[in-house]
């Protein structure tokens, strides 16, 4: 059997249009004019050329990044710290594990991620944005920092790739990934995390804590509508992930409102759990059409 990629041509090329439609919104030239390293003010501290403010001398401190007149004045060493300048950049993180090959209406949760990760990765580099990502699947695909527009394109069109076999052997965990992400990526990048987040656990909050102390972090969860409220499709025999089949009866309305609420419960816990920890988080339907107007495309973010 093949399976058809999980975006075609044409709709990279749509998605493209998109994403170009969406950097030419008036309200946004001013930021998009800020394009290239050192056009972008940073929060960090670092090398640079603009002054941003002075701090007590610290050994190992450069001689000569003295602040001679504070230290003067205030009769204690002090130094210079200057803005960084970088190029601004995102780093995507593409979740096509077994769980995310899942759909009921219009298309697989990995396909809407797919969709979502090209609307970002063409906004970024319409703007002379870096990109990077990794495809989180077994053995996770990792994509350079790039700010060719040649370069993007495979990177997109690799999460548009029709879905490899499914793994004999154990995907990698979220919380397995996390600390290679942080280790990777220059400071400041805006990471995007596209997932269902199906294995967000305890595991994971130290390595979403560090990224986030370096990081602005956008979290975008994609559930299919059957995750949330099942159909009265009366008696279905329904596969779990770990492979054991279940009768269900989905014509008993109180079954069906039991599942409503446990799946409520559980994903708004996951919600306030990363919104807790300080990220961006956005809840995406598979049936959505225009992702673009709920995730925060990367506009003149700065970094």
């Amino acid at each position: 059997m093949v399976f058809p990629p999980l975006l075609t041509e044409t709709e990279l090329q749509a998605l493209y249009q998109r994403a170009r439609s969406a950097t030419a919104d008036s309200s946004l030239q001013n930021l998009l004019e800020q394009r290239q390293a050192g056009d972008v003010a940073s929060r960090y501290r670092g090398a640079g050329l603009d002054y941003a403010e002075s701090r007590a001398y610290q050994p190992g401190d450069e001689p000569r990044f003295m602040h001679w007149s504070v230290t003067a004045r205030t009769g204690k060493a002090h130094v210079k710290q200057f803005r960084e300048e970088r190029r601004p950049a995102v780093f995507i993180v593409f979740d096509r594990r077994r769980a995310m090959r899942f759909g009921t209406k219009v298309r697989l949760k990995a396909a809407q991620a797919a969709r979502v990760a090209a609307l970002i990765a063409f906004a970024a580099t319409q703007q002379g944005w870096a990109v990077s990502g990794v495809i989180l699947e077994a053995p996770p695909h990792w994509f350079p920092t790039s700010t060719d527009t040649h370069a993007v394109w495979e990177f997109v069109r690799q999460c548009a790739a029709t879905c490899p076999p499914l793994p004999t052997t154990h995907e990698p965990t979220l919380a397995s990934i996390l600390p290679l992400i942080n280790a990777s990526v220059v400071r400041g990048t805006h990471v995007y995390l596209l997932s269902d987040f199906a294995d967000l656990d305890a595991a994971c909050e130290a390595h979403i804590l560090q990224l986030l102390h370096h990081h602005p972090l956008f979290t975008v969860q994609v559930l299919d509508t059957a995750e949330c409220e099942l159909p009265a499709a009366g008696r279905l025999n329904l596969q779990g992930l770990d492979g054991v089949t279940h009768c269900v009866n989905l014509a008993d309305p109180i079954l069906r409102e039991q599942f409503r609420q446990q799946a409520a419960t559980l994903h708004d816990e996951q919600a306030q759990r990363l919104r807790g920890w300080g990220c961006h988080y956005t809840q995406l339907l598979t049936d959505v059409d225009a992702p673009e107007l709920a995730v925060p495309l990367p506009h003149g973010m700065g970094t």
